[in-house]
């Protein structure tokens, strides 16, 4: 396999990843403004909680920080979350699904995608966010 059919994998990865992610965030809001799932803020309630700073919102809303949003994403408005993390991480996904097609032929591109991977891992894993 050469450099080009590499790219062209990736880019056939990230198109369909990119409508993937973009029919969840669609099927995400039409679930929560029609009410297919049930909100954990109910869309009725959110306009009172929006100019709370921060900490304020989170201890009246009990919304979730970090990746806790997990335990909520069966909920309308958390779902939207999945496509968002589905965007956020076809990059990875594609990456990874060349990688070993690079590292027969062209290791210092492989060598490039794995550190991509890496430093895009550690980015979603919060390791680069600063601590308070």
């Amino acid at each position: 396999m050469d450099v080009e059919e590499a790219q062209k994998s990736f880019a056939r990865w990230v198109d369909a990843g990119t409508k993937l992610g973009l029919a969840l965030l669609i099927a995400g809001f039409a679930a929560y403004v029609g009410g297919l799932l049930p909100a954990h803020i109910p869309l009725s309630e959110l306009a009172r909680s929006w100019h709370l700073p921060l900490p304020q919102f989170i201890a009246a809303t009990g919304a979730p920080t970090g990746w806790q949003w997990l335990l909520l994403a069966g909920r309308g408005d958390y779902f939207n979350f999945v496509g968002i993390a589905l965007l956020a991480s076809i990059v990875i996904a594609a990456y990874l699904r060349v990688l070993p097609l690079l590292a027969r032929r062209e290791r210092r591109f492989a060598a490039i995608a794995a550190l991509e991977v890496a430093v895009l891992l550690a980015a979603a894993s919060g390791l680069l966010s600063a601590v308070h």
